[in-house]
């Protein structure tokens, strides 16, 4: 695996994106799985081209951020882009940054007391296709199935419930 590449590119094939206010979400559907990328880790993978180096990424967001941005930040987004497979070419971190723990490279980065500019993506889980089922074993009306049918707070019943327990072809049952 060689290091990454000075003008690193993100994936975009088989990806479901997202984006939410300033964070984006991504839905990878060849490895059927689901990342949440911070701000500063929305940015790297939006500036991630294949056209862009490494320190004109920094540049960009340091604008964007308004706050200088070292590439180390880059660097490290990179890597955690690189776990997620969020990038064409897989790649490691250049040597004079791996040796680095996490606490040295927010030091040597300038990021201590700067929470916010720490490049993050977090794992989230997927529902699978039978998740979407509706009302698990509730789904042959006229079925009693008090275990499933639970009330949901003042007036309403669980979705293709009554309020007797019995399950109904109706999406929401208004409950006395």
């Amino acid at each position: 695996m060689s290091s990454f590449s000075i003008y690193p590119s993100a994936r975009h094939t088989n990806l479901v994106v997202e984006e939410l206010h300033n964070e984006i979400l991504i839905y990878d559907s060849e490895n059927v799985q689901a990342s949440c990328l911070n701000p500063t880790a929305a940015l790297v993978w939006k500036y991630a081209d294949g056209k862009t180096s490494v320190s004109e990424i920094a540049s960009k967001m340091s604008v964007d951020l308004g706050s200088k941005v070292d590439p180390r930040v880059v660097y490290y987004a990179l890597e955690q882009l690189d776990k997620r497979n969020l990038l064409i070419e897989r790649g490691t971190m250049p040597t004079q940054y791996k040796q680095m723990s996490r606490r040295d490279f927010l030091v040597k980065a300038g990021i201590v007391g700067a929470a916010v500019m720490i490049p993050v993506i977090i794992a989230v889980t997927a529902p699978t296709p039978a998740m979407a089922n509706t009302c698990g074993p509730c789904n042959q009306p006229g079925i009693n199935n008090a275990s499933s049918c639970t009330n949901q707070g003042p007036g309403v019943c669980q979705p293709n419930c009554n309020c007797s327990g019995v399950c109904v072809s109706t999406a929401v049952s208004p409950c006395p």
